[in-house]
């Protein structure tokens, strides 16, 4: 069995990825828009919530090079992204 990541995956992954990401922000400009958000809360909350996805992706790909595991490196750092944005997109549609 090969267990390395098959480069489509990492792509529709990718992609699923970026189409979230930009529903988050979508979500998050209209409610500012409205005033349904705080923009003077939400903006620092942005930044915070990038460096800290930010530090764990990169976290996550270093410990799968030290591992032995570096062609899982790309796949793990998406997967970091993801769960966060997928959070974001929870908390923000109330869903």
């Amino acid at each position: 069995m090969n267990s390395r990541p098959d480069l489509a995956t990492l792509f529709v992954d990718t992609l699923a990825l970026s189409m979230a990401a930009n529903a988050v922000i979508a979500v998050r400009l209209t409610k500012m828009a409205f005033g349904v958000v705080d923009p003077q809360s939400e903006g620092p909350l942005m930044v915070t919530e990038k460096i800290d996805a930010a530090a764990e992706a990169t976290f996550e790909a270093a410990r799968a090079i030290v591992a032995g595991e570096a062609h899982h490196a790309a796949g793990r750092a998406v997967a970091v992204y993801k769960r966060r944005v997928d959070r974001n997109l929870r908390r923000l549609t109330g869903g």
